[in-house]
Parts: C-alpha cells; structure tokens; sequence
C-alpha cells in the first residue's frame, strides 16, 4: 500500500515593496487585480532582501515536520497533516507557545535609499502576533495581507526590548545547538542585561549582524494575541490535544513604502539647479513627467524648453537638515 504525506498551508507572509510594484504616480495598492498581477510578474522580493529561519527554528521545523517555502512575493510555512472530520490536524502537536523566528537581511545596498526607513543601531523591527512584555501601548503587530497597513518606524524596538529579544533569541539557539558557545553572549544571564556590561555584549552582537544587513525579526506564536492565532487548539479530551490548522490561511504582509524626495536637476554647464517643490516618488518601473511650468518654483531658465529631467536613480541620495528650524529634507539630485 502507497502512503502519502499531505502538507497544507500553516501561514503566508508577502513582502512588497512599493519601489519595485509602483508604476511611476500609480501605486500599487491602489491598483486592481490584473493591473496588480501584472507588477507582480516583474517583482521578486529575494532581490533586495532575504528571510532565514533562526536556528532554534530550523530545528523546530524539522522536528514538527514543517517546511519552508520561498516564492516572488513572500514565503509560506507548510505543515504535515492528517485530515480529520474536514479539518486538517497537525501530524506534530504544535504547542500554543511554540513560536517560529525569522531573520529579516537587506541584500541591495541602496535599500534605505528607496525605502522610507529609518536605520538605527541596537533597535531592530519587529513584526509578531505577540507583544515583548518590555514594549508599551499602542502596540503596532504584524499587518494582515487585507491591509493596507505600510512598515514604519512603528516597528521599530526599543534599545531595551531590542536586547531582551535578541538575548531570547540566542539562549534558544544555544539550547539547540550541538557545540558549545565560545561567545561572550552565552556567558549572560537575564539579569545581565540591565548592567551596562550586558547591555555593551549584546549591543555589539546586534550591531555585528546589522553590519550584515539585519533590518528586524519576524516571529509568530501559534497562539498570539488578540486572537491573531496560527492554529487552532482543540483540548476537549485533555489525554488527546490536538492543533488544527486554520482555515481560511493566516496571511500576513509586510508592505515597505518607497521613499519621497526632492528631485534637484544640476546642471553644471550653465551653474544651474532645479528643486520640484514638493517631494516626488522613486520608483524603478514607469516614468514620472516633469512640468516645469508647475513643478519648479522660482524663475526659469531663459532655454528651460532645452532641458530634459530624466527621473532620478536610488543612487544618489543626500538629506540636508535646516540649522534654524532642525528640518531634515531629502534630495535625488540628477545631473542633466
């Protein structure tokens, strides 16, 4: 007799990202299905950023017969089942606490030149359906695919939930692990973390992995807060405690926003510069057109009919902050 393993979908995560998926002033949310479809066949998220499993994880997906799989817009967690009274049953209990941890990478360079992000050493993003007992309310969880919620600076740890996290993190990996730590983050205990010993040990290892591209952690707990659950417990024979996927497919997106500047057109031959007077999407797909006539402010050049203005590369990105009023403003500068 043939057997067969049934594997069903656990979660989904997309990851967008507006730079890639607008077309020049059209957004991509605002979009309608085939126009959206249509932007996806050019978009692949693993060209700027990549997700692995932490090490605790790889060996909780291993042990719970669960598999990792990539596609162009994001990545799912597939879960061997048993069908069982139309619903399909974990093969492998999943605890209520079992928690599943991603790390988040920046490959491309000019990632935080596209994107409306901030970068901050020992703070690290965060998207879970938990809360850190160390963060404060209102709480920002990890957006559902129906929203059209954008990744902001809301995500955004604090230094101190940043290192509880990441102290977490390690202990778990170094339980799993076969050999012994050598590092210095092993020899901590929790309550080394609010010395300032701790807090320098384990800033360096964050900051060691940023300079890696860490941008933040994913992390989903099978049963999390507010309802936001990945399964389902069923424990109403305690000798028999199941887990039960959901249906409909928790799906969850981190959607990043492209950054808006001032497009400043330099042009050294004639020692002259042009600002658009408000900020001005970069996107990689579409043109956006430039009118002099309601873009710029200020007078024209008299041979203004002469110039072209080329939309701006992610290259070449410069923030000047205003000494009087503290005002930081971003520029594309674009030498024609």
């Amino acid at each position: 007799m043939a057997f067969r393993t049934l594997y069903k979908t656990l979660f989904k995560i997309e990851l967008l990202h507006s730079y890639f998926l607008d077309d020049g002033l059209s957004p991509y949310l605002s979009m309608n299905d085939d126009e959206k479809k249509e932007q996806l066949k050019k978009y692949n998220f693993l060209d700027y950023i990549n997700v692995i499993p932490s090490y605790a994880t790889q060996g909780t997906l291993r042990n719970h017969k669960l598999i990792l799989r990539k596609g162009i817009e994001g990545f799912r967690i597939l879960g061997s089942v048993i069908e069982e009274n139309d619903k399909f049953k974990s093969h492998r209990f999943l605890e209520n606490d079992l928690k599943l941890t991603f790390f988040v990478y920046v490959k491309d360079y000019l990632f935080y030149n596209y994107t409306e992000l901030i970068k901050t050493d020992n703070r690290l993003y965060y998207f879970s359906n938990i809360k850190p007992t160390t963060e404060a309310d209102p709480y920002s969880y990890i957006p559902l695919s129906s929203s059209n919620e954008l990744v902001t600076d809301d995500f955004l740890l604090t230094e101190e939930s940043t290192r509880q996290l990441w102290f977490d993190l390690e202990q778990d990996n170094i339980r799993t692990e076969i050999t012994k730590r050598l590092d210095l983050v092993s020899e901590l205990d929790n309550e080394d973390l609010i010395t300032d010993e701790g807090k320098q040990i384990i800033d360096q290892a964050i900051q060691k992995e940023q300079g890696k591209g860490l941008l933040g952690i994913i992390e989903l707990q099978m049963i999390g807060d507010n309802a936001m659950d990945v399964i389902e417990i069923d424990n109403t024979d305690p000798n028999d405690i199941k887990s039960f996927l959901l249906d409909p497919t928790p799906e969850y997106k981190l959607h990043f926003e492209n950054r808006k500047t001032i497009w400043k057109y330099i042009k050294k031959s004639d020692e002259n510069e042009l600002e658009t007077s408000s900020v001005k999407p970069l996107t990689r797909n579409g043109f956006i057109e430039i009118d002099p006539d309601t873009d710029f402010s200020g007078p024209l050049p008299t041979d203004i009919d002469k110039y072209i203005f080329p939309n701006p590369t992610a290259n070449i990105i410069k923030q000047v902050t205003d000494e009087n009023t503290n005002i930081t403003t971003t520029y594309s500068e674009i030498f024609i």
